[in-house]
């Protein structure tokens, strides 16, 4: 539930420095030659040099009007909804008949507003940033609002939700910057994998298909990023393709993933993006860094006008490995997009522009 920031706000924890003896290693199995379709009538890729260029498809969603502005605090589910007020003090969760209010409470403020299609989270933050996180679960089933007590949350950091698992920052010996589990159904919760000193993580994504995790170090001017997906143990595992310290965005998909990399340092908010899949590549071209969403059963994010009479986009990433427009702004040049939000198959999206503004939502299907 958040609108567009700065991209270097986005960093958090991560990963030992990018060196040459470091090599990414590739998750997904080897797969045929390029001239091959590697699953039948799917469309294969190129190879990591020279991967298939992919010309989007006009494919929009049905999209809603919300009945709120742009860039309110806002999550749609496929049937709650979740709206904040804008200085962060309660959010709502309702439906038809039924209603449920979290309140940020004093000294703290609501960062964090998750959904899938059973659960919410709430996560109330400490204005000072010096106590933990304190996490409300609410199960859409009932309403019933519980905790996430353990591990403790830390202040701030990186969030997602799949069904009922929950991914969160944590800390951990010796104030090691750890990533953790809570089962919401019954409270069960774990630490996972630590990020090694003077290091981060960010950039959080979550499907059935896998976690995504944009690890960092603190090297200057710039620090050396890398995309990964969580292995079987919870590990991060550097994806197979991006350039060096340049990726962002990570998600992963049915048969590969999605990621974006930052070919120059000083504009971190200019992407491009890519695809795997079956050991094969694919050229997605141009997006907004942060904007990755896995939801329903593609990988969405943000392409803002590519010159003076575009429009901003949403573009999808499909299992049929094709890449669509799923939204277009009514405003050109002038236009940008917020941060898409999933809410269990449910889109929403803010979208801003000299032909007006509006906060729309659509299920993904």
């Amino acid at each position: 539930m958040r609108v567009r920031t700065p991209a270097g706000l986005a960093l958090l924890v991560a990963l030992a420095a990018c060196n040459a003896d470091d090599r990414p290693v590739d998750l997904q199995p080897d797969g045929p030659p390029p001239s091959s379709s590697p699953t039948g009538d799917l469309p294969s890729g190129g190879t990591l040099d020279d991967p298939t260029v992919v010309e989007p498809e006009n494919a929009l969603l049905d999209w809603k009007d919300s009945g709120f502005e742009a860039g309110a605090r806002y999550v749609r589910g496929a049937e709650w909804e979740a709206v904040g007020d804008e200085a962060g003090t309660e959010v709502e969760l309702a439906r038809d008949g039924d209603a449920v209010t979290v309140r940020a409470g004093a000294g703290r403020t609501i960062s964090e507003v998750l959904m899938s299609e059973t659960w919410a989270v709430v996560v109330r933050q400490d204005k000072a940033e010096t106590e933990p996180s304190q996490v409300v679960s609410v199960d859409l089933s009932s309403g019933e609002q519980g905790e996430v007590v353990s591990p403790a949350a830390a202040s701030g950091g990186s969030w997602a939700l799949v069904d009922g698992d929950l991914r969160y920052p944590t800390y951990g010996d010796d104030r090691a910057y750890c990533l953790a589990t809570s089962a919401l159904a019954d409270s069960n919760g774990e630490d996972g994998w630590c990020a090694p000193e003077r290091s981060g993580f960010s950039g959080l994504t979550a499907s059935e298909h896998g976690v995504g995790i944009m690890t960092f170090d603190d090297a200057r001017p710039v620090a050396c990023r890398t995309v990964n997906l969580l292995d079987p143990g919870g590990v991060p595992q550097p994806l197979e393709g991006p350039e060096d310290c340049t990726g962002w965005d990570v998600a992963a998909t049915a048969d590969g993933a999605v990621w974006s990399e930052v070919p120059k340092p000083r504009r971190q908010e200019e992407a491009h993006f890519h695809a795997s899949a079956d050991g094969t590549y694919f050229d997605l071209g141009p997006g907004t860094t942060g904007s990755a969403v896995p939801c329903g059963d593609s990988v969405f994010f943000v392409r803002d006008p590519q010159g003076p009479e575009e429009p901003a986009r949403l573009m999808r990433w499909t299992p049929d490995r094709t890449l669509e427009v799923a939204y277009e702004s009514a405003s050109v040049g002038n236009a940008f997009l917020g941060e898409p939000v999933c809410g269990g198959g449910v889109l929403s999206l803010s979208s801003f522009g000299e032909e007006g503004d509006e906060l729309v939502w659509a299920s993904v299907g």
